[in-house]
């Protein structure tokens, strides 16, 4: 993990996919749950007891999580200038987001390579995110800029 711009990165993932691990089940997660979703750059699985999981790859890119947009952040290749909260800022109202999935999440929840057993993660191997309780629709947008490019990966309540 590195931070930089006021940013905390993951710097990749072994198996191409991270999840979106409940806190309280971390120790439970056993790195095999999101075996099935390999095919999506977006994508869910269901914990029978413990709720949806979010699952963000395609790819073993850095990953970061901005909680004023909340946003996921896949770093596709970026020069260190790039000042990565504003552009992501400036992105919001950017045409072009497409829906992925429709998840309920609420709570606190780990960032994790998806593939490695929740009680062997270090702390430098995660990501700390809090979530406000409601159903929402995750929404993917490519962001290419003249010094980088980004996957971003936006959670917004979805509309009943």
């Amino acid at each position: 993990m590195r931070s930089r711009d006021a940013v905390t990165w993951l710097d990749g993932t072994d198996f191409g996919y991270y999840a979106l691990c409940p806190a309280g089940h971390l120790d439970d997660w056993e790195g095999t749950e999101a075996d099935e979703v390999f095919a999506a750059a977006v994508g869910k699985i269901a914990l029978p007891g413990r709720g949806e999981v979010l699952t963000i790859g395609g790819e073993a890119l850095p990953v970061a999580y901005l909680p004023r947009s909340m946003t996921f952040v896949q770093n596709a290749g970026s020069d260190e200038g790039v000042d990565v909260p504003a552009e992501v800022e400036r992105a919001m109202g950017a045409r072009g987001w497409q829906n992925a999935v429709e998840i309920t999440l609420g709570g606190r929840y780990f960032l994790i390579d998806s593939g490695v057993p929740g009680a062997d993660t270090e702390e430098e191997d995660r990501i700390l995110v809090d979530v406000p309780h409601g159903r929402y629709q995750v929404q993917s947008l490519f962001l290419g800029l003249p010094l980088g490019e980004f996957r971003l990966h936006r959670l917004r309540r979805a509309k009943d």
